[in-house]
């Protein structure tokens, strides 16, 4: 059953329950190695879908969204900055404190129990788009906007199927800020599931996860990962909201 947060704002939340995955994968080239064990120590609420523009009017009182067809679109052209400001408004709106979910956070409940490269089937490991064959690519189109199906724009959340623990969007339709300061590997990272800040004073970079819907299959996959610079904003970034499991 999803939780509500923020009062009448009413943010639908899920439940994640702490647990142990495979955080990352071998592909060097993307950024995504090593893999490793992380240990999620602490129960979680994560947005049952991305934070969308009508969420972010209430809350903010403006919409800077480029694809604004419809309020029930994912809010997108946030930096990383403004997500944060939006949380800790939020925060100050409901009994919640607000945050952005860490890389880690956000992977294991994309993945869902799952250890392949998509949640939605056994395919992979996949070093590049080029090997990523048809019949993943058509799954996915179930389940992800991307730039297969997306039409170049956004869509309404929720149209299509979720994951395996019941969120929607995880991958496909905008991109979404996590609270960790990018660095290029996983190498010294923390093994618990919190945001990895070091360096975030001299490092602009934030991570981001789970593509748009411009961006091909092979970014769709549960390990990719990316990052831009914390002011940045674009019509691919939007993001999700988390908080601490009462």
């Amino acid at each position: 059953m999803p939780i509500l947060v923020g009062g009448s704002l009413g943010f639908e939340m899920l439940e994640v329950f702490q647990g142990k995955f495979v955080m990352g994968s071998e592909n060097q080239i993307f950024s995504e190695s090593p893999p490793h064990e992380v240990h999620i120590g602490s129960d979680f609420l994560l947005g049952k879908y991305p934070v969308t523009q009508l969420q972010w009017q209430a809350v903010m009182g403006t919409n800077p969204s480029v694809f604004s067809d419809s309020p029930n679109h994912p809010v997108d052209s946030v930096s990383w900055d403004q997500a944060i400001d939006f949380c800790e408004r939020l925060s100050e709106k409901s009994d919640h404190r607000v945050r952005l979910p860490s890389e880690a956070e956000w992977e294991y409940a994309c993945r869902g129990s799952t250890p392949t490269d998509f949640f939605l089937g056994p395919w992979g490991p996949f070093v590049d788009e080029t090997a990523v064959f048809p019949e993943a690519r058509h799954v996915l189109v179930d389940f992800a906007w991307f730039d297969y199906n997306s039409g170049n724009h956004t869509h309404p959340v929720g149209l299509k199927q979720p994951n395996p623990w019941g969120f929607y969007d995880m991958i496909g339709n905008v991109w979404e800020w996590c609270a960790d300061v990018w660095h290029g590997d996983y190498d010294g990272g923390p093994s618990d599931g919190s945001p990895w800040l070091d360096n975030a004073a001299r490092q602009p970079r934030r991570c981001q996860r789970g593509s748009a819907w411009d961006m091909d299959a092979f970014r769709c996959r549960s390990s990719y990962r990316s990052w831009d610079h914390k002011e940045g904003a674009t019509n691919r970034f939007g993001f999700r909201i988390a908080t601490e499991a009462e």
